[in-house]
């Protein structure tokens, strides 16, 4: 199956894990070239723990996308599957968003919510429910892209949150 665009979308992934797996196999679904070098249309990011520089998410004629697992501009910064568990939120979801200058801070490209589940563990909530809603949403998401159409809509800074990271277990 192809996209409808006939100039076809050439993709630069990098990642690691599920999400990662799933972005590649939505690639290859849509028969969507995934490449290596720098002069991709799109370059995404699916589970990158690596700041990346202006100069490498600014080339790719339509930008960068990364993953993100959870309501941008909630939980911004590493582990927020933990936060989204430890604070107790109710609702939490997927966000691909445009990378800019400033960590998890970008328009967003889509989102995607779900309640969470009562009593789910951190990582059950990230591989059985925030992955596969994070796949689904890709696909729709190229497929607007093949289109011409460029979602992108300003976080609202008021309502961010930044956690670092895991807490570190004393003894």
């Amino acid at each position: 199956m192809s996209l409808s665009d006939p100039s076809r979308l050439r993709l630069r992934v990098e990642g690691s894990g599920s999400i990662y797996e799933g972005v590649l196999a939505v690639c290859e679904l849509y028969d969507v070239p995934v490449v290596t070098d720098p002069g991709a249309d799109l370059f995404v990011l699916a589970n990158v723990q690596r700041i990346v520089k202006a100069a490498e998410y600014n080339a790719p004629r339509l930008g960068t996308l990364c993953f993100h697992p959870s309501l941008l501009p909630r939980h911004r910064g590493r582990d927020a599957v933990y936060w989204t568990v430890k604070m107790g939120d109710t609702e939490t979801g997927t966000t691909w968003f445009w990378v800019c200058d400033r960590v998890d801070a970008g328009p967003i490209a889509a989102q995607r919510r779900i309640d969470v589940p009562a009593g789910v563990r951190p990582r059950d909530l990230y591989e059985d429910y925030l992955v596969p809603l994070g796949v689904e949403s890709f696909e729709k998401l190229l497929r607007q892209l093949a289109l011409g159409e460029v979602p992108r809509v300003e976080q609202d800074e008021s309502q961010a949150t930044f956690e670092l990271g895991r807490p570190v277990k004393t003894a």
